[in-house]
């Protein structure tokens, strides 16, 4: 028998906040962080999720690579990007990626958010690069070592088909033009963290997705029925009041005059064909 319900609304940003919450407080990640390796690469969720591990405050705009905005796909502005973190026994240790995936193991997090998430649970990354970007360099390392990868990904991105039906669709050279940069996509094998994860993981209790939308700021909310014990729903309820107001998160953009990646659109194509 339920013992109460709530009923609350979250805009993307609120969203993050929570799964960055959520993330840090899973068992694995706790374990990793105390005597193993934590690799965080960068995404507009992960920036949370860095902060929430770290205790650090950071720009989070720029700890993001790959983006949509306004008119279409984009990458941020690589001069002020930052970089992936990796933490050993909860320490930053200055390294790259390509050094931290020589030594990853089974006890470590590897990290790493997603553009879409289906009803299913399966998560999708988009290829931006040509050779596949940060997870194209360390899928195979990952899935051989046997390594515990983390997927915090809000259901903002929730999509109404199976991402491994929407995975041979996609193919940033297949498409004839594109509203910014023509990206493909993998599906990214484990753990994935949406809101309704990181309520459970945090407070014990379920969590339904219900509805979404907004005007006014409120643009992408989605809204969610909480149910539980009293006391557990009084702290997801103080919890999520605590969020409410995350500010939005901005980026800058890579210059168009700048980017080494063309987009394509239909004239171009066209010239080309």
């Amino acid at each position: 028998m339920v013992a109460g319900r709530i009923f609350v609304s979250l805009t993307p940003q609120e969203g993050k906040r929570l799964i960055g919450r959520g993330v840090a407080a899973m068992r694995q990640v706790r374990q990793a962080l105390e005597g193993g390796t934590v690799v965080i690469t960068p995404g507009t969720t992960n920036a949370y999720v860095y902060e929430e591990l770290t205790g650090e405050r950071i720009e989070r705009g720029r700890f993001a690579i790959g983006i949509i905005t306004p008119r279409g796909a984009c990458v941020s502005d690589a001069s002020s990007r930052m970089t992936e973190i990796v933490l050993s026994k909860g320490k930053p240790t200055g390294e790259r990626l390509r050094e931290a995936l020589e030594r990853l193991g089974p006890h470590d997090v590897f990290i790493k958010g997603a553009n879409a998430v289906d009803p299913w649970g399966n998560a999708g990354v988009y290829l931006g690069s040509p050779t596949g970007g940060t997870i194209g360099m360390s899928l195979g390392i990952l899935l051989a070592r046997g390594v515990q990868v983390v997927v915090p990904v809000s259901l903002e991105k929730l999509i109404p088909f199976p991402v491994p039906e929407v995975v041979p669709e996609m193919g940033n050279m297949r498409f004839m033009a594109s509203m910014g940069l023509p990206v493909g996509m993998v599906q990214i094998p484990g753990r994935v963290v949406t809101e309704v994860e990181a309520v459970r993981t945090l407070f014990n209790c379920r969590c339904i997705p219900v509805g979404g939308g907004g005007v006014n700021g409120g643009e992408g909310s989605r809204c969610y029925v909480l149910e539980g014990e009293k006391e557990a729903l009084r702290a997801a309820w103080a919890y999520l009041e605590g969020i409410k107001g995350e500010p939005p998160l901005c980026v800058e953009e890579e210059s168009c005059y700048e980017c080494a990646i063309r987009c394509i659109g239909v004239e171009r194509h066209a010239a080309k064909s």
